[in-house]
Formats: C-alpha cells, structure tokens, sequence
C-alpha cells in the first residue's frame, strides 16, 4: 500500500510540472505568456515534457509568420491579388474604349476633310482638262496690240470712215509702234507728225469734220490746196501719208503671218511698193538704212506680243499672228475706201518729197 502511494506521488509530480503556468511580468502582454518547465524532472530516454517544448517551437515560428502576413510585409493573399487584377483589366479596357472613341472621332473628321478636297478637285477636273483641239493655255493678254485691234474695228461703219474713231486708232497704233524696238522708230515718228496734223485740223470743229469725206471736202472748199497738190500743213496731207505707212506695214505684217520671208526683207518689199514712189533722194537714202535693223520673225513676234523672246512657244505664236491677222483684217477695208475718198476728191497728191 506504501508502495502504491509513491507511485502516485510521482504521477502527481509529473503532472504538476507540465500544467504549472508562470504569468508574465505587467510588461508583457498575455499572449507572450510561456510553460515553466520543471529542470529536475527528466526521465530516461527523454520526457513527454521534452517532446512538447520541442513541437512547440515550430508552432511559435508559423504564428510570427502569419503576424507578418497580416501586417502587409508577405505576399498578398489570393483574393486581394485576383481584385487587384480585376481592378488592372477594368482600367485597361477603359482606356482601350476611350482611345477607341477618339480614333474614331479623328479618323472621322479627317475623312470629312479627305472627302472635301476629293470633291473640289473633281469639280475643278474640267477647268484643266484640255479642250478639244489643244491644250489649253494662259490667254496671252497684248494689250497695245489688242487696243489697236479693237480701236479699228469700228473706224469704218458702212461706206464711213469716223474721223474721231480714226484718229484714236492711230494714237493707239503709235504707242503699239514705239513699243517695236528700233526696227520701225522712224516709220513711228513720220506717222506720229502726220497724226498731229490731222488732229489739230480736226478739233477745229468736230461735228464739221465728222466723217472723213466731210473733213477733206471741208478743206477742198476752203481751197487751201493747190488742185492735187495738198497744203503742207492740212489734214489731207497728214491722212495721206497715215494711209501709205498703214499700206507699208500692212504687208509687213502680212508677212509675219505666213512666215514666207524674214521681215527685213519684207520691209524692203513694202517700201519699195508703197513708200519709195513718193520719197525723194534724200528720205530713199535714210528709210531704207534704218530697215536694216529688223529683227528676226520670232524676236519680232515676241515684241508685238509684248513678251520676251525666250517666252515665246508656238502655242504664243500662233496667238500673236492672229491678232495680227485680226488687225490686217480690220485695215484691207479700211484702206480701200480711204483712198477712194482721196481720188473722188481729187486730192491724191503723188509728189515727191
């Protein structure tokens, strides 16, 4: 019985060594609290107090780690992760829709503009296309030569020469001559003297001298002329002499339309023809001298044009001799009824001079 009662004090001892509990100091907190482990209860082999404090160990490590976890300092825990990808895939695809929308918004509006242009250019597409028959162009626009041309279209009305009309044509003429170059300055002052003439006759009385038979009977009347032989300073004579150097450059022209000889040798052609008959030693000596300074056809044509030499293209030529052509037109007519009205008058005065 003696015997039995110390093996149940030893129990009791073993037992009270695993369950006493030591708490901590005020400045530990409770879950710091830790097993007083009995130091002179040890059993051979080792103890079941031994075994627990070593299992325990391992526990307290896996509690510090999941502290850790919770305070932020670990990986983040698998639903936090897949919100926070869902969160990057939502903000992604947003900014996909939105630059989406305005792609579309610029990819409109330059389409807009690509459609503006494509309908202006097919609605100016017939403005260069070429026209049948040739290329089209710039119009040369000769404004000297083209005066001239429009100033005598309308001298002769009917069986008429307009006095007034006339003699705006010439004055026109004139600046178109003097523009020429050298080649016909002293045809250009001749006529220039005559026009004076005429002029200062005319203004006398414009409604007298409306027509040019009246002015030329109007002086005829007056007798100032010596039968056919005109008073130097008259109207008759100034007309006389407008009319052969038209005669003269006429032909001249003429020749530069058809491109059959080279101007100096047309001119020659023409004085000799309509200016040498009435020319004394003198003026047959000096006018044909100064013919020799004509120009070649194409240096010609650029100046009636009034263009420079390397502008000019057959495209320019052809234009420029038709004005020219044009001009000739308006003169054939003119010429033959003002010499008409000189020899019904009587007043074709064939001196020398």
């Amino acid at each position: 019985m003696k015997r039995n009662n110390n093996i149940s004090f030893l129990i009791a001892l073993l037992l009270l060594g695993e369950c006493i509990e030591v708490q901590g100091t005020n400045n530990v907190p409770p879950p710091s609290r830790r097993i007083l482990r009995l130091p002179f209860i040890r059993l051979r082999g080792g103890s079941s107090t031994a075994t627990t404090a070593v299992k325990q160990k391992p526990k307290q490590r896996h509690v510090k780690k999941q502290k850790k976890r919770s305070r932020g300092d670990g990986p983040l825990p698998p639903l936090i992760l897949i919100n926070n990808v869902k969160l990057g895939i939502d903000k992604l695809g947003n900014k996909i829709q939105t630059d989406t929308i305005n792609l579309g918004k610029n990819i409109g509006r330059e389409w807009g503009k690509l459609t503006s242009n494509t309908r202006k250019f097919v609605a100016n597409i017939p403005k260069i296309l070429p026209k049948p028959g040739g290329i089209r162009r710039k119009k040369i626009k000769s404004s000297k030569l083209d005066e001239v041309c429009h100033t005598f279209s309308s001298v002769l009305k009917g069986s008429e020469v307009d006095t007034a009309q006339l003699l705006k044509a010439c004055k026109a003429h004139l600046q178109f001559m003097k523009s020429g170059g050298s080649s016909l300055r002293l045809v250009a002052k001749d006529l220039e003297a005559n026009l004076h003439k005429a002029e200062k006759v005319y203004k006398k009385s414009p409604k007298e001298h409306k027509c040019l038979s009246s002015l030329l009977s109007c002086e005829k009347e007056k007798g100032i002329h010596d039968g056919s032989e005109l008073h130097e300073k008259s109207a008759a004579m100034g007309l006389l002499w407008i009319r052969r150097s038209l005669a003269f450059q006429l032909d001249l022209y003429s020749s530069l339309i058809t491109k059959s000889i080279h101007p100096k040798e047309a001119a020659k052609s023409a004085y000799h023809l309509h200016l040498a008959p009435y020319h004394g030693w003198a003026l047959r000596k000096v006018f044909p001298a100064s013919l020799t300074q004509m120009p070649d056809r194409s240096v010609f044509i650029a100046k009636c044009g009034g263009i420079k030499e390397d502008e000019l293209n057959d495209e320019y030529d052809r234009a420029i001799a038709k004005k020219l052509k044009v001009l000739v037109g308006h003169w054939q007519p003119l010429l033959g009824t003002w010499k008409d009205e000189f020899e019904r008058l009587g007043l074709e005065d064939i001196r020398r001079v």
